[in-house]
């Protein structure tokens, strides 16, 4: 390890130096009778000159210093400590930027608890604005990674819609947004926006389509339900229509016959209604 007096400069000028100091007068020799542990400190200068230039450049060095306080040490030198690193007195005193402009007093409220945090930990400017571009960094990276991950949960769950649907698939997506939207506009709005925890939203879910498709399908006689113009019986056609231009294996599975037997049994109502309201 190197010894703080050798690394001032002084030594390697002892070396260059001669017997003569500058001018030709002959240079001051170490005494004699020096302390054994002083003789040893003095082996490595030259001269005595040599050595108080050494300790000069040293104590220059040490006062530019930064020295850890103690662990035990008063909050005054803390805080003389912390000056030195360019810590502000003041939480709001932070020249630093936020990746968001705080909007209403909770965000403001929060910037200044985590600037708080940062001066009473001795954080220097530099320090906090790296740990906030940070965040902000990663921030966009995990919103981008779920936009993705959401963007391809509802590519998949249209495309098994579209596979089961069939020809229909238009046409039940539609019913199915028709009793979304009976919670009302914004109460709608904010159930097909919930998020699910593998990506996509509830209102993009393969199951909760059926489910309100089912619901509609149910109730197409209840026009105020569907705000379809349309009479009950055309609607029902519709369906039925749609149901029979499903490919073969679909249209034989039996929850597609029930279903028709079902849409069969109200047009039959609904005809019949129609033919004594007319007469």
């Amino acid at each position: 390890m190197s010894d703080p007096m050798t690394e001032s400069g002084g030594p390697a000028e002892a070396a260059d130096a001669g017997p003569e100091a500058a001018g030709g007068t002959p240079a001051q020799a170490w005494p004699d009778d020096l302390p054994a542990e002083l003789a040893k400190a003095a082996g490595k200068f030259a001269t005595p000159v040599a050595a108080l230039k050494s300790y000069v450049e040293l104590e220059r060095r040490l006062g530019r210093a930064l020295v850890l306080p103690e662990p035990d040490a008063d909050e005054a030198e803390q805080r003389r400590f912390h000056r030195r690193l360019g810590v502000p007195d003041r939480p709001e005193d932070y020249a630093v930027r936020f990746p968001l402009e705080a909007e209403g007093p909770e965000e403001e409220a929060r910037q200044t608890r985590f600037l708080t945090a940062m001066q009473s930990a001795g954080a220097p400017p530099s320090v906090v604005q790296a740990a906030l571009d940070w965040f902000d960094a990663e921030a966009a990276s995990l919103t981008g990674a779920r936009d993705g991950l959401a963007a391809r949960a509802e590519a998949e769950a249209e495309a098994e819609l579209r596979a089961d649907w069939g020809p229909a698939f238009e046409r039940n997506l539609a019913l199915a947004r028709r009793v979304l939207s009976c919670f009302g506009a914004d109460e709608g709005t904010a159930l097909a926006e919930t998020s699910l925890g593998g990506g996509g939203r509830l209102g993009s879910h393969p199951g909760f389509l059926r489910l309100l498709q089912a619901v509609g399908g149910g109730m197409l006689e209840d026009q105020a339900l569907i705000g379809q113009p349309e009479t009950a019986g055309q609607v029902l056609r519709e369906r039925i229509d749609a149901l029979h231009g499903l490919p073969p294996e679909q249209y034989k599975a039996e929850a597609v016959q029930s279903e028709l037997r079902g849409l069969y049994r109200r047009l039959q109502t609904a005809e019949a209604g129609d033919g004594a309201g007319g007469s």
